[in-house]
């Protein structure tokens, strides 16, 4: 597993997309089933990743929005990938806050502490099938469950 953060919209850092070109040499004299967790703001930034590392890794899930995004796919080479995997939290909130003290925070501009909300939950995942021999990923289907 390797874990990147994006740059857009977030703290300047090194470039993921250079960082990682190292991470996968590596990690390919270990491992034939690599997947990156791209936490990234801007779903542009993510996609780009997903392109960038096609046929390179097994996966590319984009995680941070908290929004699970539809887009799911195999890309060229066995690449697995999904925009945002979602979040698993509570339904009734803001990405997991209570709803009122986030649109407190929206109109009043005032910072707030942020309480997590209570109530129904949400489960956002992806199941990603891999060929063990090639480290490819066969197929992948977003997961919603909601209690």
């Amino acid at each position: 597993m390797i874990n990147l953060i994006g740059r857009i919209f977030l703290e300047p850092l090194d470039c993921p997309f250079r960082r990682v070109d190292e991470i996968i040499k590596k990690a390919k004299e270990q491992a034939r089933i690599i997947i990156v967790d791209f936490h990234a703001e801007a779903t542009s930034e993510k996609v780009a990743m997903g392109w960038y590392l096609s046929g390179r890794v097994t996966a590319v899930v984009g995680t941070h929005t908290h929004v699970q995004t539809a887009d799911e796919k195999i890309l060229p080479g066995g690449t697995a990938y999904i925009t945002d995997l979602g979040m698993t939290g509570p339904m009734e909130s803001v990405i997991g806050v209570k709803k009122d003290v986030v649109i407190d925070k929206f109109v009043n501009r005032i910072p707030r502490y942020f309480e997590v909300a209570k109530g129904p939950y949400q489960f956002n995942a992806a199941l990603i099938d891999v060929d063990e021999e090639t480290g490819e990923a066969t197929s992948i289907r977003r997961i919603q469950n909601y209690e």
